[in-house]
C-alpha cells in the first residue's frame, strides 16, 4: 500500500507540503512522476512546474533524486521504506488544478499526488490535515467521494483501491454549505464555497428532477453509489469538470438563483445546465468513453476523433432535458438552441475543419485558441450538439420515428462501456439499429464539412429556423471588440467580411467613423445603421498610429438564428414535435 499525507501548512504562500511513503521501492531507483495533463481537459498543462521543493529519504537517512525530464524522478536505490516530500505551490483558482488559501483548499491528484511507478495498481491511503488555525477561515471541513476510513480532530484518513481512482475524486476543503438529495435511493449532495444567497429548495428540486431523467435515461444501470456535487461560487466564473462520482463546478454569484425571484433567470438555467452536463458525463465519458481513454498516458497527448460524440451529444442533450422536464418552455428551448446555432455559424472555422478534425485537433487549436480561431476551426461542443440534431432527425426518418438518438446512447452505453468505443463504432451502432447505411451522412457531415440540413431537420420536428443580421453585434460588419479605454479594440477580423476586405486588423483601436468620434458603446448602432455600400472612413489606432481605413459596408453575412415553433402542425408533424420535446427513456 502506498500511503500519502497532505498538509495545506502555508495558505498564505499556497503551498502544500505533501509525503508519500513506499514501502519497497523499485531496487533499481523508485521513479516517480506527475501528470501532464487531466482527464476531460485536453491540454498539457504540465502540473510539476508547480512543485516547489522534493526530497527523499530512508529510515532518516537522505536519498538523493535525480530529475530525468520536466515531471519525472528518479530515487537512488535503497533497502527500506522511501520516504519522499515534497512542496506545491497551488493558486490556480479553476476546476483542472489545485488551489490554497486561508478560505479554502481544492485539489485534483493529478495535480497533487505523486505517481510511484510500477506501483501503479497498488492500495492507496491518503492523509488529510486541517491548516494552520492561524491561517484559516472559520471550521473547514473536507468533501470528497473518496472512501472514508476515520477522522479526528486533525486529520482525515482515506483510501483509493489504485493510483487511478486516487487521482479522479477532487477535494475541497472549507466552511461551505451543503444540502443532500436522493434520487432512486442514491445519495447525492452539493457543496457551496463562498458567498452567496442561494434558493437552496430551489436548487434541490432541479437538481433532483436532472439527476432522475438521467438515471432513468440511462435504465438505472448507475455507475456509482454516491454523487457530490463540488461548487466554488465566484463574482465571476463558469466552468466544470467531470469524475467518476463527482464534479468539480465554478460558477458567478448571479448563476444562482435567489429566493426573491420566482421566474428563472438565464444565469441561473445556464448553471443548472452546466449541473445537467457534468452529472451526463457520469455515463456518457466517465463510464462509456474512447478506447484510448480507457488507461490513457497522462504523461503526454492522448488523441482522439471521439470528442464531438462525448461533449457535442453531452451538450446536445443537457439543455434538452431541461425540456424534458419541464424546467424550460419550448420557446426558451428553441432560443438557447438558436443561441448554439449561432455561435458555430458565426464563423467559417466549420467551412474548414470538420467535427472529427477539431476532436483530434482539441490539444493544440481548441485548447490554443488565438484571434484567427473563429476563421479555422470548428468547437466539438457546439458542431457536435447540432450534429447529434441532425442525426437524430435522420434516424426518427429513417426508422418513421421508431428509434431515436437516445436509443443509440442507451446502446452504446450497455455494449462498449467495457471495451470503449473505436472511432467507427457509433456509425456502426446507428446502422445496426436503423437497418441502414449512415456512411454518406458521416462523411459529409462529421469527416467533411458540407453545411448541415438545419433548416429541414427543424421543419421535421415542426420548428422553423431563420438566419438573419444580428443588429446587436458586429459579426456581420466582420469583427469582435472589446472597451479599450472608451473606444473599441478588435480582437477578431472574420473571414470574408467588409473589415477585413477594407484591411482592418486585430489590435486596431476605432476612434472615429467619417470624423465623429464613436464610443465603444455607440460602435454597433453606429455601424449598423448604415446601408450596405455605403462607405466609411474609420479613423484608428496601429501601433499608436493614427491611420485612416475606407470600409465599404457589406451585410451579406447572415449567421444570427431564430428558431420558433410553427403554426398550423399536421397531426404527424406535431406527434413528431412532442416525441422530440418529451421523449421518455424507454
Amino acid at each position: 500500500m502506498l500511503r500519502y499525507k497532505l498538509f495545506p501548512e502555508k495558505p498564505f504562500a499556497h503551498i502544500f507540503r505533501l509525503q508519500l511513503e513506499i514501502k519497497k521501492p523499485q531496487d533499481s531507483g523508485q521513479i516517480i512522476s506527475l501528470a501532464n495533463w487531466i482527464p476531460g481537459s485536453y491540454l498539457v498543462r504540465n502540473f510539476a512546474k508547480h512543485v516547489v521543493s522534493l526530497s527523499a529519504s530512508s529510515d532518516g537517512d537522505r536519498v538523493k533524486v535525480k530529475k530525468l525530464d520536466k515531471n519525472h524522478w528518479q530515487c537512488e536505490p535503497c533497502s527500506g521504506v522511501l520516504l519522499v516530500e515534497y512542496e506545491v505551490y497551488a493558486f490556480d483558482l479553476s476546476v483542472r488544478s489545485a488551489y490554497l488559501s486561508d478560505e479554502r483548499a481544492f485539489f485534483n491528484g493529478t495535480s497533487i499526488f505523486l505517481k510511484a511507478h510500477d506501483f501503479e495498481d497498488e492500495p492507496c491511503e491518503i492523509e488529510i490535515h486541517q491548516p494552520p488555525k492561524s491561517q484559516s477561515k472559520g471550521s473547514w471541513k473536507i468533501a470528497t467521494t473518496l472512501e472514508k476510513l476515520h477522522e479526528s480532530k486533525t486529520h482525515s484518513t482515506y483510501q483509493a483501491s489504485n493510483y487511478n481512482q486516487l487521482i479522479d475524486h477532487p477535494v475541497e476543503m472549507a466552511d461551505y454549505q451543503s444540502f443532500d438529495f436522493s434520487v432512486s435511493g442514491i445519495p447525492h449532495q452539493m457543496v457551496l464555497t463562498g458567498e452567496h444567497n442561494t434558493d437552496i429548495d430551489r436548487l434541490a428540486s432541479d437538481l433532483r428532477l436532472i439527476c432522475q431523467h438521467h438515471v432513468d435515461f440511462f435504465g438505472n444501470n448507475t455507475p456509482f453509489d454516491h454523487y457530490l456535487f463540488l461548487t466554488l461560487v465566484m463574482t465571476k466564473g463558469f466552468g466544470g469538470l467531470e469524475h467518476a462520482d463527482s464534479t468539480s463546478l465554478i460558477c458567478s454569484r448571479e448563476d444562482l438563483q435567489d429566493s426573491h425571484v420566482e421566474e428563472p433567470t438565464s444565469n441561473y438555467t445556464r448553471f443548472i445546465s452546466l449541473c445537467c452536463h457534468e452529472y451526463f458525463h457520469a455515463w456518457w465519458v466517465k463510464k462509456l468513453r474512447p478506447s484510448v481513454f480507457l488507461n490513457p498516458d497522462l504523461n503526454q497527448e492522448t488523441y482522439t476523433k471521439q470528442l464531438w460524440i462525448f461533449e457535442g451529444f453531452t451538450s446536445y442533450y443537457d439543455e434538452l432535458t431541461l425540456l424534458r422536464i419541464k424546467l424550460l418552455s419550448p420557446d426558451s428551448y428553441l432560443n438557447l438552441f438558436a443561441k448554439t446555432v449561432t455561435r458555430v455559424y458565426s464563423g467559417n472555422g466549420r467551412l474548414k475543419q470538420s467535427i472529427a478534425e477539431s476532436s483530434f485537433d482539441a490539444w493544440t487549436k481548441f485548447y490554443q485558441q488565438d484571434e484567427n480561431a473563429p476563421n479555422s476551426i470548428v468547437s466539438y461542443y457546439g458542431k457536435g450538439a447540432l450534429l447529434a440534431f441532425v442525426l437524430d432527425v435522420e434516424i426518427r426518418k429513417t426508422t418513421k420515428d421508431t428509434v431515436t438518438l437516445d436509443d443509440v446512447l442507451r446502446y452504446a452505453y450497455i455494449h462498449y462501456s467495457a471495451s470503449g468505443l473505436e472511432d467507427d463504432d457509433m456509425a456502426n451502432i446507428v446502422k445496426k439499429l436503423t437497418k441502414q447505411s449512415f456512411d454518406t451522412f458521416f462523411e459529409k457531415y462529421l469527416y467533411g464539412v458540407d453545411e448541415l440540413p438545419l433548416q429541414e431537420a427543424f421543419s421535421y420536428v415542426g420548428v422553423e429556423c431563420r438566419f438573419d443580421i444580428n443588429a446587436k453585434d458586429l459579426i456581420a460588419f466582420g469583427v469582435r471588440v472589446t472597451n479599450d479605454n472608451g473606444s473599441s479594440k478588435i480582437t477578431q477580423v472574420l473571414d470574408d467580411g467588409c473589415a477585413q476586405a477594407a484591411g482592418l486588423f486585430v489590435g486596431d483601436v476605432i476612434i472615429a467613423i467619417d470624423d465623429v468620434k464613436v464610443a465603444h458603446e455607440s460602435l454597433v448602432s453606429f455601424i449598423n445603421k448604415s446601408f450596405s455600400g455605403t462607405t466609411l472612413k474609420f479613423t484608428i489606432a496601429r501601433d499608436q498610429l493614427i491611420k485612416e481605413m475606407f470600409v465599404k459596408l457589406s451585410f451579406n453575412n447572415k449567421t444570427h438564428c431564430t428558431l420558433s415553433l410553427m403554426n398550423d402542425l399536421d397531426s404527424k408533424t406535431k406527434k413528431r414535435q412532442k416525441q422530440w420535446f418529451y421523449g421518455k427513456a424507454k
